[in-house]
Order: C-alpha cells, then structure tokens, then sequence
C-alpha cells in the first residue's frame, strides 16, 4: 500500500506561528495513529523568507513517515459568496490527508458557486476546505458532524467562543448566517454568507 501523505497548514502573523500546540497535537496524533510513532517539527522565524517575515503568511507543512517538507507563502482569503450543497455519504476526511481527490470530485459539483457544503448521511460537515460555524439568534453553533476536527474549531470551543450541535441539511433554515473557519480563517474575518445563499 502506497505511504499516506498528510498536510497541516499554520497561520503565520508577522513571524509568529498561531495556535501551535493544537497543530502540534494533531500531528503528532496522526503520526501515531498511522506510524505507531511521535513527530516534532522545529519551526522559527530564521526559517521563514525574509519577504515572507511581515503581514499574513501560511505555513504549509507536508509530512509522512519519513519525510517532512515545509513551505511558505503569502495568503490573501478567498471571497465565497454562494455555497452548493452536495452529498457524500461515505466519504472520510478525519485526518487532513494530502489526496483530496475525492473532495476534489464533490467540488466538480458546484456550478456555480464558489464551494461546496457537504452533507452526510443528511447531516451538515464542512466545505471543501473549512469548518463551518452556524449563527441564530441565540450564538454560534459549529456542526458535531463535521468531517475533519479542524484546529481553529477546537480553539472555539474550548474558549466558548461557539458550541457543537446537531445540525441537519433540514435544520439550515433555522439559521441566518454561515462563518468558514479554518487554521487561516477566523470568524472576525467575515469570511460569511446569508443561509439564503446556500442552494
């Protein structure tokens, strides 16, 4: 069997890398999950381009068991202003893998939209590339059936700064805005659109 390939993507403000230990964890969870052994991965500011050293930068680190790969480039969020839902009631995405063929195949499905919002089993995951956070008037609720436990989702609630619950492709309209959260994506960001804009 061909040796999986993982990927975890950091934020990097001005040289400092955010909320390291969550990303710290979840390879290190990998690793023994699939290698029966730790990883620690040292990373600094030296290591960092020195154009790369100010603003908004992502930290791309692909890894396996005997290979680790970091790369870095300037980040610029991405604009979504309609979301197409789409089932897949098999897929597995519970660690970031590096072959994303088979989201790739749902993103196909858009039209004409900007991303996908993937339903399993009738109920609400992620997109083809962030958590999703759901707002009422009563707070912010990420869905527990997400597909990957993605670690600005863990930050938030662990800070209370949101809530998990059981949100099914039926209960959207109980909702009147969708945040995308990701390592790179934070709520402040506004990277949201109206649940009207979910077709």
């Amino acid at each position: 069997m061909k040796e999986p390939y993982f990927i975890e993507t950091i934020k990097v403000i001005d040289g400092k890398f955010l909320n390291l230990p969550y990303h710290m964890d979840r390879m290190n969870h990998t690793m023994i999950s699939f290698f029966n052994t730790s990883m620690f991965v040292e990373l600094w500011i030296g290591d960092i381009p020195p154009e790369l050293r100010i603003g908004v930068v992502k930290c791309r680190i692909v890894y396996s068991y005997c290979s680790v790969r970091v790369e870095y480039e300037r980040y610029n969020l991405r604009e979504i202003k309609r979301l197409k839902l789409v089932t897949d009631n098999t897929l597995d995405y519970s660690f970031k893998y590096k072959d994303r063929e088979r989201i790739n195949s749902l993103l196909d499905q858009r039209q004409d939209c900007d991303d996908i919002l993937i339903v399993k089993n009738g109920f609400i995951t992620d997109t083809s590339f962030s958590n999703v956070v759901f707002q009422n008037e009563y707070g912010l609720y990420t869905p527990s059936s997400y597909l990957l436990a993605g670690t600005k989702r863990r930050k938030l609630l662990e800070t209370g700064a949101i809530k998990e619950t059981e949100i099914r492709k039926d209960d959207i309209s109980n909702y009147f805005k969708l945040y995308l959260i990701n390592a790179m994506i934070d709520i402040e960001d506004h990277i949201s659109i109206d649940i009207s804009s979910i077709s």
